[in-house]
């Protein structure tokens, strides 16, 4: 990218090898997962907080060790990889931290592999790390058939969750979420998310909610909320301006709201995501957890891939094939 603006300023061009420190690994890329952060990053949203126009997109990366850096350990040249990037994954060569980056066992498939580090991280310590999640507890879930949509209520599942609900833009959307664990499937029309619930379910209040959207809808969600529940928000993508009930507010309805932003919790806390990332893929390689792949496009096709990512009718990840 040359500067910010829609798809059309993504370009492939011809780029020097990134520079690897004594404590990184240069990854070959096969496999690049597209989010909805990228898209934002092209856009420059985040330079109101501070965060400097980069010129490469792509957070996460699968592919093979290419070299290791003088203080590397664990990692030997053609060991299969997936995990976070410093430098642009969009591309044929990567930079990664050791501390994250993950050896795929050989029996996972390689788009499950690009597909976990974000999107199963950020299930993962949505719901245990943040909601706290207690056996039983029933959970609502927004966005659900995102990438980390499709990921929750399958980790909801596996830490034991109670009625898992699906919440979508429309009910058959919403609906791609029933095969992989969820309960009910439902949709969040302006003011009908509570009522909508209790019509699926015969209940209107639930434990956990998690949420992605933002503005009307995660004011409905947590009007779902039962007394000492728990709301968790990890992203905005209705774009709106973000607001949170007054401290009076939560207190009155004895609720609470909590956040998780994973770039936070890679640069303040990378050693929370080691026990987790082995546990994904662990849930990977013994089939009990399944990423659902919307599609895989040639590394020249990034725009395309954004175009339809901000479509909001991808169902899973998409991924960018370097090789």
């Amino acid at each position: 990218m040359r500067q910010p603006g829609g798809p059309e300023v993504l370009e492939l061009a011809d780029a020097e090898p990134p520079e690897t420190g004594a404590t990184e690994v240069l990854v070959a890329v096969e496999l690049a997962a597209v989010n909805f952060g990228d898209v934002n990053a092209r856009r420059a949203v985040y330079a109101s907080r501070g965060v400097a126009f980069q010129s490469g997109l792509g957070l996460e990366v699968y592919g093979r060790v290419a070299e290791t850096g003088a203080r590397v350990s664990g990692f030997q040249p053609g060991d299969r990889v997936a995990g976070f990037c410093r430098t642009g994954g969009y591309a044929e060569l990567a930079a990664c931290d050791q501390r994250l980056l993950w050896r795929v066992p050989d029996d996972i498939p390689d788009e499950q592999a690009a597909a976990f580090p974000i999107v199963g991280q950020t299930a993962y310590h949505l719901l245990h790390s943040a909601a706290r999640l207690r056996d039983g507890d029933d959970v609502l879930i927004t966005a659900a058939a995102g990438g980390v949509g499709t990921a929750a209520v399958q980790v909801a599942r596996l830490l034991g969750a109670g009625l898992i609900v699906a919440a979508a833009s429309s009910v058959p959307r919403a609906r791609r979420a029933l095969p992989l664990g969820a309960d009910a499937a439902i949709s969040y029309s302006p003011g009908e998310l509570k009522d909508n619930l209790a019509d699926a379910t015969g209940t209107k209040t639930v434990a956990v909610a998690l949420d992605a959207v933002g503005g009307t809808v995660r004011a409905q969600a947590l009007d779902c909320l039962a007394p000492f529940s728990r709301l968790i928000h990890y992203g905005n993508s209705s774009g709106g301006p973000e607001h949170l009930p007054d401290a009076r507010s939560l207190r009155d309805r004895l609720v609470s709201v909590g956040g998780v932003r994973l770039a936070q919790v890679r640069s303040a806390a990378p050693e929370l995501l080691r026990d987790s990332g082995d546990r994904l893929l662990d849930w990977l390689r013994e089939g009990r957890l399944t990423l659902p792949i919307a599609a895989v496009l040639p590394l020249a096709d990034a725009a395309e891939a954004h175009r339809r990512l901000e479509s909001r009718q991808v169902v899973g990840k998409l991924l960018l094939a370097a090789r």
